[in-house]
């Protein structure tokens, strides 16, 4: 069982290039699937290959790869000065001035500037030229995303596991309460007709069929078995390595109608408290669903 949140991260540089790359893979969650890849603009043909090489991995959610510049590889000696492209745009800028009648001040701040710029509009190489290391780091990133995943995941199958155990002790008490109904229905009959000095025969008709009437209306014994079935099948879908969040939020559903269905049958008060108390139960849990794959 794995979340749907995860991150990660790789860097790598190539040798025909004096740049630092980063890679990172985020999600969050989604109901469907939603890829989105981000590349500099001078490799967006990578794209289709970014795609190919991660399909297997994704499910659900939203995913977020990022391949951007990070920083460039800083020489042990300082910058390096392009001596030819610097000399071509000094001569140019100064033809500019000159045309213009603008002063030219070239100092060193303004040399580093120039520099600097010129690095920037250098084009990268063609990333087919490094495809493997761009690619090992891709899996690096991929595998630390995963990590995530599985680490958030642990915790929400304890989180899980706690919560279902509750519920079971709810349905347990439930049930225990709901085995004593029809008796207490007998009871306050009773005392209903005696209190309206009525002559009492447990035997009558007309008092068996009431009673039998009560009992069949308020039986919550399928919606019982049905709840503990469907605690039992979430308990198998945590320990499950597949994609079973769709499965859970349908199972958690199923839970909720069943216990509105024993809510709008019972006439014992602590049955409702109890009902009540798993409903907001269930709720932490199916809120918890949503972010799993």
């Amino acid at each position: 069982m794995k979340s749907m949140t995860g991150y990660g991260s790789s860097s790598f540089e190539l040798p025909s290039c004096p740049l630092f790359f980063e890679l990172t893979v985020q999600s969050v969650n989604r109901k469907n699937l939603d890829c989105q890849i981000f590349v500099p603009q001078e490799w967006s043909d990578i794209e289709s290959k970014i795609s190919e090489w991660t399909k297997e991995q994704f499910v659900r959610g939203r995913i977020m790869i990022h391949l951007k510049i990070n920083k460039r590889k800083q020489n042990n000696n300082g910058f390096n000065l392009n001596d030819t492209l610097l000399d071509q745009s000094i001569k140019e800028l100064g033809d500019f001035c000159d045309k213009r009648s603008i002063p030219l001040d070239l100092n060193p701040s303004l040399l580093i500037k120039l520099n600097q710029l010129l690095k920037d509009q250098e084009s990268l190489p063609s990333w087919k030229e490094s495809e493997s290391i761009i690619k090992d780091a891709l899996g690096e990133a991929l595998n630390h995303w995963q990590g995530m995943r599985n680490t958030e995941g642990q915790a929400l199958k304890n989180d899980f596991a706690q919560r279902l155990d509750s519920l079971n002790q709810l349905i347990d008490r439930i049930e225990a309460l709901a085995a004593s109904a029809s008796k207490d229905f007998s009871k306050k009959l009773v005392d209903r007709l005696s209190s309206m000095n009525l002559e009492i025969d447990l035997e009558d008709d007309r008092v068996l069929k009431e009673i039998a009437l009560f009992a069949d209306r308020s039986d919550i014994t399928e919606e019982l078995t049905r709840l503990k079935s469907h605690i039992s099948q979430f308990k198998q879908f945590i320990a499950s390595p597949e994609s079973i969040g769709r499965k859970m939020d349908f199972l958690c559903i199923e839970m909720f109608r069943e216990m509105n269905t024993i809510a709008s049958k019972t006439q014992q008060i602590e049955v409702t408290k109890n009902i009540i108390e798993g409903k907001n139960e269930l709720e932490r849990i199916r809120e918890q669903v949503q972010n799993i794959e």
